[in-house]
C-alpha cells in the first residue's frame, strides 16, 4: 500500500493536480486504455489499475461506453 501512495503523490507533485482527475481525464474522458494512461503518468500498470478500482473508474468508463454505444446506436437506426 505505501508503494502505491509513493505513485500517488509523485504523480500528483508532477501534475500538480489530483491523481483521481488525472486519471479521469486520460482513462475515461480520453479513453485511453491503462497501459497507456499508465505510461503518460509515469507509474507501472499495476499502481495505475490499483486507483482503478480504488477511485471505482471502470464503472465511470463502461457507463460512459455504454451511453456512447446508446447514441450511436440511435443514430444508426434513424439513418
Amino acid at each position: 500500500m505505501m508503494e502505491f501512495d509513493a505513485y500517488r503523490e509523485k504523480v500528483e507533485r508532477k501534475h500538480n493536480k489530483a491523481l483521481v482527475e488525472l486519471m479521469k481525464d486520460l482513462y475515461v474522458e480520453n479513453d485511453l486504455g491503462p497501459s497507456v494512461s499508465a505510461k503518460q503518468l509515469g507509474m507501472p500498470r499495476q499502481a495505475f489499475m490499483h486507483f482503478v478500482h480504488k477511485y471505482d473508474l471502470k464503472k465511470l468508463k463502461f457507463g460512459e461506453y455504454k451511453k456512447k454505444m446508446m447514441i450511436f446506436q440511435a443514430r444508426q437506426t434513424a439513418q
